[in-house]
């Protein structure tokens, strides 16, 4: 880190560790994690995430924040749906109880269980819409050309030869032959 980073350090700190405090902003927004989520997950207040980034070169790009906002989005879609799924294994065990209940009070307790679970079932379970299915494959196949073009782009920097020339192709053949004969 910067002398910078280290007077800003120094005049945040108010007598606590912060240095091991600042590295983690900085590996987080390193990492295309947003200025409020940094300050979120660490307690450190957003107007300092911003001093220490700052002082580190660092800027919070939103373009650069969209793919790992997206990812961390379905993370939570998925606890979400993990969450539900154990709730409706509730709603299985609170049905037991209410058809083996011996008293009324027994299957009361047990009907209601069963309403208030199910009401949190509904409400847990993720809403997949068309549109986001859409989003969804739009980014696959976005992800996937640009992997395509990553590869070829690498192919050809090692070979120099176009990807689509007969000389790339022979090359490819004869990586084929090769892995072949290995195996």
């Amino acid at each position: 880190m910067g002398d910078e980073v280290g007077k800003e350090l120094e005049r945040i700190g108010g007598g606590e560790p912060v240095q091991p405090r600042a590295e983690l902003v900085i590996v987080l927004a390193q990492q295309g994690v947003g200025r409020n989520e940094i300050s979120r997950r660490t307690g450190i207040p957003a107007v300092t995430v911003s001093r220490i980034a700052a002082a580190e070169g660092l800027k919070f790009d939103r373009a650069k924040m969209e793919r790992p906002l997206k990812a961390r989005i379905a993370d939570l879609q998925l606890a979400q749906a993990g969450i539900a799924e154990g709730l409706q294994e509730d709603v299985t065990f609170a049905r037991v109880l209410l058809r083996t209940a011996r008293t009324h009070r027994d299957y009361a307790f047990a009907a209601k269980a069963i309403g208030d679970l199910t009401q949190a079932v509904q409400r847990m379970t993720p809403e997949i819409t068309s549109a986001q299915t859409v989003e969804d494959a739009k980014d696959f196949l976005t992800d996937l050309r640009d992997g395509l073009a990553a590869v070829r782009d690498g192919f050809e920097k090692q070979y120099g030869v176009p990807f689509e020339s007969d000389e790339a192709g022979r090359i490819i053949k004869q990586q084929e032959e090769t892995q072949d004969d290995e195996s």
